[in-house]
C-alpha cells in the first residue's frame, strides 16, 4: 500500500485515497509515519528547494530519505540516502544515471534521465532543465543547438538523452545538435 500511495503522490493523481490513508494510520503506523515524512519533506522541497539528503537524517527515517531521492528532491551520492545500507539504486527508463548524479560524471559519456522541469530558447538553442528549472544551479541542462524549437513537451514527463557530460559555470550538462535522440518517457 505504500507504494501506491507514494505514486499517488508523485504524479499528483485525483483519486479519493482517504481510505487507504486512514487504514494505514490505524493499521500500520511506522509505515504511515515513512508516508507523511516524504510527503511533508517533498512539499517544502518542491516548494524551498533541493536540500542534501544528509541535511534531513536527523528528522525524518532513512526510508523517507530513500524516497525523496529517489524523487530527486535531495542530493548528493555520498549522502544520507546512499551511505544507507540497502538503498535501492534510482531506476532509470532504458538504465543509466539520474539526473541529480550527472554532475559527478562530468567528462565521461553517459545516459542521464530525469523529470523535465522547464525550458527556454535563446535565438535557435533550445535548453531543457531537468529536476530544477533555470537559474538554479543544481539543476541537469539539455542544449540543443541551432534547431530554431521544439514541440511543447508537458512537464514533469521524465525525458532521457546520452552523450557527454559537461559542466558550464557549475551546471552539469549533455550538449545535442539532434532532438531525436531525446527520449521521452510519461
Amino acid at each position: 500500500m505504500l507504494d501506491a500511495l507514494v505514486a499517488h503522490e508523485r504524479t499528483g493523481s485525483s483519486t479519493d485515497v482517504n481510505d487507504e490513508y486512514a487504514w494505514m494510520s490505524e493499521n500500520c503506523g511506522e509505515t504511515f509515519e515513512i508516508l507523511t515524512e516524504y510527503v511533508s519533506m517533498k512539499s517544502s522541497a518542491e516548494s524551498f528547494g533541493v536540500d542534501s539528503c544528509a541535511s534531513h537524517e536527523e528528522y525524518i527515517s532513512m526510508d523517507a530519505i530513500r524516497l525523496l531521492y529517489e524523487d530527486g528532491l535531495c542530493s548528493g551520492t555520498a549522502d544520507a540516502a546512499a551511505r544507507a545500507p540497502d538503498a535501492p539504486a534510482v531506476q532509470q527508463p532504458g538504465g543509466g544515471i539520474a539526473w541529480n548524479e550527472a554532475g559527478d560524471y562530468a567528462g565521461t559519456t553517459q545516459r542521464v534521465c530525469g523529470p523535465l522541469a522547464g525550458g527556454g530558447n535563446d535565438y535557435d538553442d533550445v535548453f531543457l532543465n531537468l529536476g530544477r528549472d533555470y537559474p538554479d544551479p543544481e539543476r541537469f541542462q539539455i542544449v540543443i543547438w541551432d534547431i530554431g524549437g521544439l514541440e511543447p513537451i508537458d512537464g514533469g514527463r521524465t525525458l532521457c538523452t546520452k552523450g557527454l557530460i559537461t559542466l558550464y559555470n557549475g551546471v552539469a550538462q549533455i550538449e545535442l545538435y539532434d532532438p531525436s535522440v531525446i527520449e521521452i518517457y510519461g
